[in-house]
């Protein structure tokens, strides 16, 4: 390459005088020491903001701007300011109606700065889209990003869910344990060793996930609980008040709460009130339930905090100031405690119990629920936990990470959320008597009066020689509003009505409301759901569904999933249920 011309100025000079005037070449530019001494004649082939390159008889020649002025047609013009063409881009708005240009000065998951004739300006990622070689994603570098996680079970989800996406791929992950937030970064490399991304994790709570998500210090976060508009107000400064105007979220999969026994154990059901009275100390001996005459030994895991905090928003006080017990550092060694101990009493999420017996649950409202993945699907297992996964709404994730998001609700995305002992939402369809839970509960809370019992038995007969999908269809109080889960689960319901096994079933579509109000203004309200739902079955499913394979039923309060008693409870039963039966 050429010569930089620059302090050493006198030297350069009068070697290239010394050339050109022996080889005098055709000059489109001519520029001249600042001193008038020296002159250089060629073709100017580039100008960047610090240096000339200029093409001479003798070679390609770079001189430094400061140290030399230039005349001819291709000079930049007195106080242009030359851009470096790399840098360059060009923003326009989503509209098509607005264009800038000008150098990328940087750029986050939100924003861009660029650098215009008119100064500096910084535009918002969701309101533009950017054109050249600078443009974040246009080059093919690795991508490096954070994602934010409830803790170090969080962590292991998704770089398992990230091993088995890269495994597809046919790239290789290697965890680099050590990082400097104690939990695994994972380094993802193509067949030829070259990187292709590498991720960092920390955990977060929610309501900070969120923050850092909108800042643009992580890629995706992944929480067990629900982003609120007030979670997102707070992020952004300013009003929300539906988060799908800043984020995507999707539902990764589902877990529970559960609590464990030994196999040798005979007790199968224990009720709320008790579990709270083991955690207090009021109840020693399993005796007091029914079982044997020993005392019962408490078994807890160390990093405790997060179970806790989802069990004290159910209604459970003290879990985290447990002093009774033995505390394990590990899932592994809690479960094998309490296998090899018939008086043990185990607390742990449900996806982490092995070679345990997990106990079936009785509300307060003597509900009774099994742990079965069907109760999990239909969120009818009062302490069922949701793993949500969340991005920008402008997407602008890097490619790697946005390809991770829409790998998770795929078959194989599933498969591997199962295989880590989540439950996925791969529809499961089960007939009226594999449900005895659910009978046997509808029976116990049912009104005396005969209306209610008129809606219940017409429910039962409509249901009799039915199956149902496993999912329950939930809604906003007091209106017909989808939650971001039902909307998935319609589609995944159509995925079954249009299959050759199902071929000439009918739809059945039963709505439910809370018991707050009259039974008759219950019944309107749950057959307005039922009756929005049908509208979107019918809307999905032209050619397989009519109006008249599609029945609609309001059944108001009756065969509550859920205590009405708590406001959990009441969110339970605002839903709609989906069964399918041969057509007579």
């Amino acid at each position: 390459m050429g010569r930089l011309f620059n302090k050493n100025l006198a030297a350069q000079c009068a070697i290239s005088a010394a050339l050109l005037v022996a080889t005098p070449a055709v000059a489109d530019v001519v520029l001249t020491t600042t001193d008038g001494t020296i002159s250089l004649s060629g073709e100017l082939l580039d100008v960047t903001e610090d240096t000339y390159v200029l093409k001479t008889d003798t070679g390609e020649l770079r001189i430094r701007r400061e140290f030399a002025t230039c005349e001819g047609p291709e000079c930049p013009s007195d106080g242009e300011e030359v851009v470096d063409e790399t840098d360059v881009v060009t923003l326009t708005s989503s509209d098509g109606l607005i264009t800038l240009n000008g150098r990328l000065l940087d750029y986050s998951n939100t924003e861009y700065v660029i650098e215009t004739s008119n100064g500096s300006l910084t535009v918002r990622r969701e309101f533009a889209s950017c054109e050249g070689a600078a443009c974040p994603g246009s080059a093919n570098a690795s991508d490096r990003f954070v994602v934010t996680v409830p803790g170090a079970d969080g962590a292991q989800l998704v770089a398992a869910i990230i091993d088995d996406y890269t495994a597809a791929k046919d790239f290789n992950l290697t965890q680099q344990f050590g990082s400097e937030s104690g939990l695994p970064g994972l380094l993802i490399g193509d067949a030829r060793g070259a990187e292709v991304a590498s991720v960092s994790m920390q955990s977060m709570n929610t309501v900070d996930a969120i923050k850092a998500l909108v800042a643009g210090e992580s890629q995706f976060a992944v929480t067990r609980g629900r982003a609120t508009p007030a979670d997102v107000t707070v992020a952004l400064g300013r009003q929300v008040t539906d988060i799908s105007e800043v984020l995507t979220e999707e539902i990764i999969g589902l877990d529970a709460i559960s609590f464990v026994v030994s196999e040798d154990n005979g007790i199968d059901v224990i009720d709320f009130q008790s579990i709270q009275k083991i955690i207090n100390g009021e109840i020693t001996h399993w005796s007091q339930l029914g079982g044997s005459s020993q005392p019962i030994t408490l078994h807890t895991l160390a990093s405790n905090d997060a179970l806790g905090a989802q069990l004290n928003a159910r209604g459970f006080t003290g879990i985290n100031a447990m002093g009774n017990g033995t505390i394990h550092a590990s899932v592994d060694a809690l479960n094998a405690a309490v296998a090899a101990d018939p008086t043990g009493f185990g607390i742990l999420y449900r996806s982490q119990a092995e070679g345990v017996k997990a106990l079936n649950l009785a509300t307060a409202c003597n509900i009774f629920v099994d742990n079965s993945d069907f109760a999990i699907q239909t969120e009818e297992h009062p302490l069922t936990l949701r793993w949500y996964h969340y991005a920008l709404a402008s997407g602008t994730a890097s490619e790697f990470a946005r390809n991770v998001g829409q790998y998770i609700p795929t078959d194989a995305g599933q498969a591997s959320i199962a295989s880590r002992g989540l439950v996925t939402q791969q529809l499961q369809i089960v007939p009226m008597q594999d449900q005895g839970a659910r009978l046997l509960s509808t029976v116990l809370t049912g009104d005396t009066d005969r209306a209610s019992n008129n809606v219940m038995r017409g429910y039962f007969n409509q249901a009799a020689n039915a199956r149902r999908i496993s999912t329950s269809l939930r809604f906003l109080s007091g209106n017909a509003t989808l939650d971001s889960k039902a909307e998935s689960d319609i589609s995944r319901i159509s995925e079954i009505v249009r299959s050759n096994e199902y071929e000439g079933y009918e739809v059945l579509v039963f709505g439910f409301s809370d018991s707050y109000g009259s039974l008759d203004a219950n019944l309107a309200l749950s057959e307005r759901r039922a009756d929005a739902v049908k509208d979107v079955l019918l809307l999905d499913n032209p050619g397989y569904l009519d109006s008249a394979a599609v029945r609609s039923y309001g059944i108001g309060p009756i065969a509550p999933v859920g205590c009405n008693e708590t406001d959990e409870g009441r969110e339970q039963n605002r839903r709609v249920e989906i069964w399918i039966r041969p057509r007579a």
